[in-house]
């Protein structure tokens, strides 16, 4: 669950709309709807601080699991296209 739903959720548990929200945690209304809207990836840590505050929950609550803990998981490879065989072309013998 990414960190915009987590912030979502919490909120939508303590009747706080989002008005509500931007106001009690201090930020700006652009900002938090950045968060929350956009499901933003790079959030702030003094933001989050701000949001965990005014909800009043540990910021570790809101982030992910793997940052929480400092354990990433390491995201899967792409898989390698494979190279088509190049047909050779027969070259015409030139007769004399």
């Amino acid at each position: 669950m990414s960190i915009g739903q987590k912030i979502r959720m919490e909120a939508k548990k303590q009747h706080l709309n989002f008005k509500q929200l931007f106001i009690k945690a201090e930020l700006s209304y652009n900002s938090l709807y950045s968060i929350i809207k956009r499901d933003s990836q790079g959030v702030q840590a003094v933001s989050l601080y701000k949001i965990a505050k005014a909800l009043k929950v540990p910021m570790e609550s809101l982030v992910d699991e793997g940052a929480a803990t400092g354990v990433y998981k390491e995201p899967p490879k792409p898989e390698k296209k494979k190279k088509k065989a190049k047909k050779k072309k027969k070259s015409k013998k030139i007769q004399h």
